[in-house]
């Protein structure tokens, strides 16, 4: 989902109309009627989000483990709704502890909330289609080569779309790279979006990354073919060659793992 120059993937979109939702129905409902409501409201969305990222990280605390600060990197996405929805529970019975006929009021808000994201989710799922397969065209390289994209079939492929200029593409390369040697048997594809072999040579002396698999895609064809409306964006394709997952923006560790046993089952 486009905003002007800002790229919000739909999923968090979604999140932020439903969350924008519930607390404005009890904005409103707070000015004719009890006037904690509101206070609850945006208490329980702090709670719910934070207990949604503590989920996450819960599930994947070997991912984590390797760099405690990342749980910080809530950019980079990573959110359990079931523990985020446990969590907004758990303070809403707090809240209204002693009270429970007053727990009446929460309900009118939280069912706007569930609504607007069911009408948005349930649209999205009949309209989303990540159909799509790796197409086989051939591709410049930095050294003058080529790289033959059709000599992956039967092979899972991790395609990441990136360019030097672009700051989340560069913070992600490393793990990316690090993840290519760690599971030989996926082919890790790197194509530079809309760059010249020189900047992308001088890209890679300077950063140190050994990318094995890296093309050139100066027309921007791929991007086209993939629909990318922004970078990074990795997809990840099964051995059939058919688009099971996509992740626009930079990767995490976790969220790198989690697309993996997608094309992988046995990735750990």
């Amino acid at each position: 989902m486009k905003l002007g120059p800002f790229v919000v993937p739909l999923v968090r979109a979604f999140v932020a109309l439903a969350l924008a939702g519930f607390l404005l129905s009890a904005e409103l409902l707070a000015r004719r009627g009890p006037r904690d409501l509101a206070a609850w409201a945006w208490n329980a969305v702090f709670w719910g989000l934070v207990g949604a990222r503590l989920g996450y990280v819960a599930t994947h605390l070997g991912a984590y483990a390797r760099d405690p600060l990342s749980v910080l990197y809530f950019w980079q996405g990573g959110f359990s709704p079931v523990s985020g929805l446990l969590a907004g529970s758990l303070y809403t019975l707090w809240f209204y502890r002693g009270r429970w006929r007053a727990l009446a009021a929460a309900l009118p808000p939280a069912t706007v909330g569930a609504l607007v994201a069911l009408a948005l989710f349930g649209f999205s799922a009949r309209q989303a289609s990540l159909s799509g397969r790796l197409p086989g065209w051939a591709l410049p390289t930095p050294d003058g080569g080529v790289l033959a994209l059709s000599r992956f079939q039967g092979r899972p492929v991790v395609l990441n779309v990136w360019a030097s200029w672009c700051p989340p593409c560069r913070r992600e390369l490393p793990l990316l790279a690090e993840y290519a040697e760690r599971y030989p048997e996926v082919a890790f594809v790197f194509v530079d979006n809309g760059e010249n072999a020189e900047t992308v040579r001088a890209f890679l002396k300077r950063s140190g990354v050994r990318l094995k698999l890296l093309a050139i895609d100066r027309e921007g064809r791929l991007i086209r073919r993939l629909k990318v409306v922004a970078l990074p964006t990795t997809v990840f394709f099964d051995a059939q060659g058919r688009a099971v997952a996509r992740h626009l923006g930079e990767l995490s560790r976790a969220g790198l793992e989690d697309a993996l046993k997608k094309i992988l089952p046995d990735a750990n």
